[in-house]
């Protein structure tokens, strides 16, 4: 594959070695001559000898082979570098360098030099401003050369958080497959990087610190085929519109909008978590080979942990397994009298080890995730209980230790690849996430549009309101009736048409919040057609008549994303939609099935099927999809209905606007 001379090279040149110990360029030649087993020259133009071993001016003064330059010099000299490695014939280079596009044009200038005589050469690259790669065969990176090696790897986009994961890694005994710091990503992206490791037979899951994605559409159509080997699991910087700015100032890169980022791993069957302790926790999941199940068990010596756990288990969407009748009577030969063969299974406050062991043999072959909890107690210690364990390894055990000895518990349980927690509802958030992993699915995304859709919207930028009511019939959303009027005789001829009451607002060629004008009036009866009229024409000269209907205000709109393009977003529409904002993001075009996600993620299906009114779901439904269609078809920029009125007869747009 195009990468493997950067992940499995057989010779590495370190460019910028440097005498001095304090400096970058010493650590990365150490830490890959300790770990790499092929051969390492260091390159420094001023030194002869770097770490006891034979320096070299340059490049070409290297008469070997090279596979991989790693390149630490001032930013001024990289293209320098690059430009020798390519006569070399050198196929790939980690650029650690920073002061690049990050810090602004005049550097995003010297980057764009940079991956041109890159491509001239053929060279795939990593970075400029990474903290470099760690594989099986070697630490390419300035952090810490003693890693554990095993099978979870992390991609990430900074380096401060490269190195946190690795000191967290010893910490927690966990292995490490590979660690790649992303940089400015120039050349070599995070697609293609996490397609890579996907295939990698030692890794079992990848975790990805990402703030922005390099290319949307590869994006959304590589990770499927990932995300159906592996595990994936996504932790995004620049949530907010703060940080999304210093997002710029870090790496470059554009943060896009957090809920549509969710949105697309959602639809890429990635996994994704909203802060560094959930990211950290489900590792304990992945690194363990413990079958986990959407049904569990919980063990304890606490009621009351018990009761938590039970709640957090519910809220999460999981549930508890039922014990089954046979092995009631086995439990009840083990429990004190106080206690109950049910689930949550209280082993009782004075639970001694052999209690646990006797309670754990009788339901060990259920088939369900068994959270073990303990707190430890004069009767009994975590440590213990963290032993007896170790006899169901393989079983579906999750621990959780509570108290003085959790520490050394955990170690135990660690060192078995058992998942082990300090809080149940941690371990129940982490089972959640896990058993809940997205359908991956690739977005067909094939323009057809209607052709009366076309000739409708031909050379405009922004639809009238009435064009905007034509173009949802051509795409089989359904409208109130309406009718337009520019005097009073017209508006007279329309209302009694449609029949009483109407609703009577102004018609404009512009977007504009209407209510805010004081430009719509509900609940006009014939009497008062005349009046209304007249008000409105004070603002707009042409006055819209709708029939009007009752039911649950909607709203289902489109956005063109910077980075993932074309998006529908659903939610409670009319003037609470900015209020509630209980709104759902899916990645166009929207399949059904996934129009059924939104609509119950946003909270419109609890609204709709309340009070069993008998409201339209599928109509609503269809809706979603038909929007995801035009917008791709018609190329949108902007889209909203709002409000979306949904009742027994169906969905109806009353209110659009289109922007291009």
């Amino acid at each position: 594959m195009a990468l493997d001379y950067l992940f499995r090279p057989r010779s590495i040149a370190v460019v910028g070695a440097s005498r001095n110990r304090e400096k970058v360029g010493n650590v990365l030649f150490r830490n890959i001559s300790s770990t790499f087993r092929g051969k390492v020259y260091p390159v420094n133009n001023k030194s002869e000898v770097i770490e006891g071993v034979k320096s070299f001016k340059s490049l070409k003064d290297i008469q070997d082979d090279i596979d991989l330059v790693v390149v630490s010099v001032p930013r001024e000299s990289v293209k320098e570098v690059m430009e020798e490695a390519g006569e070399k014939n050198v196929k790939s280079a980690i650029v650690i360098t920073s002061g690049f596009r990050e810090v602004g044009e005049d550097g995003e200038r010297l980057e764009k030099e940079l991956v041109e005589v890159a491509h001239k050469h053929g060279i795939r690259f990593l970075g400029p401003n990474t903290m470099g790669l760690l594989t099986p065969d070697y630490n390419g990176t300035f952090a810490f050369a003693d890693v554990r090696r095993g099978e979870i790897a992390l991609v990430v986009q900074s380096g401060g958080i490269g190195a946190y994961m690795l000191n967290w890694a010893q910490r927690s005994r966990t292995g490490i497959s590979f660690l790649v710091s992303l940089g400015n990503q120039s050349d070599v992206r995070e697609y293609e990087i996490i397609d890579y490791l996907s295939r990698d037979p030692e890794t079992k899951a990848i975790f990805v610190y990402i703030e922005g994605i390099s290319d949307g559409e590869k994006f959304l159509q590589t990770m499927p085929d990932a995300t159906s080997r592996k595990p994936v699991i996504f932790i995004k910087g620049g949530a907010t519109a703060q940080s999304a700015e210093a997002v710029k100032t870090h790496t470059g890169s554009l943060a896009g909008s957090y809920e549509i980022f969710k949105a697309a791993i959602r639809t890429v069957g990635g996994i994704f978590v909203e802060n560094l302790r959930d990211f950290l926790d489900l590792s304990k999941l992945v690194n363990s080979s413990e079958p986990i199940r959407n049904e569990i068990l919980v063990v304890t010596n606490s009621g009351g942990h018990g009761v938590l756990t039970s709640d957090a288990i519910y809220r999460s969407g999981l549930s508890l397994v039922k014990i089954p009748e046979r092995l009631n009577l086995e439990l009840r030969n083990v429990l004190p009298p106080q206690s109950l063969a049910k689930n949550p299974l209280d082993l009782s406050g004075d639970a001694g080890r052999d209690r646990y062991l006797s309670a754990l043999k009788i339901v060990s072959d259920l088939d369900c995730t068994k959270l073990v909890i303990v707190q430890s107690l004069p009767f009994i210690s975590c440590t213990e209980v963290a032993k007896v364990l170790l006899n169901f390894k393989g079983k579906g055990i999750i621990g959780v230790t509570m108290g003085y000895d959790e520490d050394s518990a955990s170690r135990i349980l660690e060192s078995a690849s058992i998942p082990v927690f300090t809080f149940p509802e941690e371990a129940v958030r982490a089972i959640s996430t896990m058993v809940n992993k997205p359908t991956p699915r690739r977005k067909v995304r094939i323009s057809q549009p209607i052709n009366s859709a076309l000739e409708l919207t031909h050379g405009k930028s922004v639809l009238s309101d009435y064009d905007g009511l034509k173009l949802m019939e051509l795409y089989g959303i359904r409208t109130p009736k309406w009718g337009l009027a520019e005097s009073y005789e017209d508006a007279q001829r329309i209302a009694d048409s449609i029949g009483y009451p109407v609703v009577m607002k102004i018609s404009t060629d512009q977007p504009v919040h209407k209510t805010e004008l004081k430009g719509v009036y509900m609940n006009v009866e014939r009497d008062a057609i005349k009046d209304t009229f007249s008000k409105l024409t004070k603002i707009s000269k042409r006055v819209m008549i709708q029939e009007q209907l009752t039911g649950l205000e909607a709203y289902v709109g489109g956005i063109k994303d910077p980075v993932f393009g074309h998006t529908v977003v659903v939610g409670v529409g009319g003037i609470y939609l900015e209020v509630l904002k209980s709104v759902s993001y899916g990645i166009a075009p929207v399949y059904e099935d996934e129009a059924v996600e939104m609509v119950k993620e946003s909270k419109l299906l609890d609204m709709i099927t309340a009070r069993k009114r008998g409201y339209d779901q599928g109509s609503l439904i269809r809706t979603v999809s038909n929007v995801s269609r035009l917008i791709l078809d018609l190329n949108v920029k902007e889209m909203d209905i709002n409000p979306l009125i949904v009742n027994d007869k169906g969905a109806f747009a009353v209110d659009v606007r289109v922007v291009f």
